[in-house]
């Protein structure tokens, strides 16, 4: 897609969220929006065209807060960095999701020459404390989680999936790591505030292969 229409398109989503936002019956609106927004640093700080993807969704943040500000409705953002489930959408763009498929199949294949690290949540349980923390005032959340690298994501997939799938990977560079997640502070503390048992990893595998696979 050119950038413009890009632009366009996700201004124009933005807008409607705006438009609800301003509803005399809204009380509380929530986003999704992504860790690109701040990662590596917030998207606004550079020109739109450095993160468009990311310039945006910091745009929506703020656009939020402002029409939640004009109509009193509470503002909700919530960043979400990987999410895990059974309803992720194009699982094969992302890696747990392709990595599910490929260990269903027999054989995983890292390609990433260097290290990729990432924290992944259930989306529900995103959604659950948005909502809950909705309930106690304006808020942005980041989604958190253990921390793994791909080759032990990779592995810990293959052991739900299918033990007996091949892991390759050619020699990994430990310089210049690609860490893609938020500190995992943040959603921390959250859980602890509403005692709430996030899933652990390999049941965030087991829900989200039911989900990519349609059985399990």
């Amino acid at each position: 897609m050119p950038l413009d229409d890009y632009v366009a398109t996700n201004r124009a989503q933005t807008e409607r969220l705006v438009y609800a936002t301003q509803l005399p019956c809204a009380r509380l609106s929530l986003t999704v929006s992504s860790g690109a927004a701040v990662h590596p640093q917030d998207a606004l700080s550079g020109p739109i065209e450095d993160n468009p993807y990311g310039y945006l969704k910091r745009e929506a943040e703020y656009r939020l807060a402002e029409a939640a500000a004009e109509s009193g409705a509470v503002p909700v953002v919530l960043r979400a960095w990987s999410i895990s489930g059974a309803h992720v959408q194009k699982p094969q763009g992302y890696a747990l999701g392709s990595m599910i498929r490929d260990a269903d199949a027999g054989a995983i294949r890292i390609f990433s020459r260097r290290p990729v690290f990432r924290r992944y949540v259930l989306a529900e349980e995103l959604l659950a404390l948005g909502i809950a923390e909705g309930g106690v005032g304006p808020t942005t959340i980041d989604s958190g989680g253990e921390l793994v690298e791909m080759a032990e994501l990779a592995a810990r997939i293959a052991a739900v999936v299918n033990p007996d799938a091949v892991i390759s990977r050619d020699e990994v560079d430990p310089r210049d790591a690609d860490r893609y997640h938020s500190d995992g502070k943040d959603w921390e503390w959250r859980c602890k505030r509403w005692d709430l048992a996030s899933m652990p990893l390999d049941r965030q595998i087991e829900i989200t292969a039911r989900g990519v696979l349609g059985r399990m």
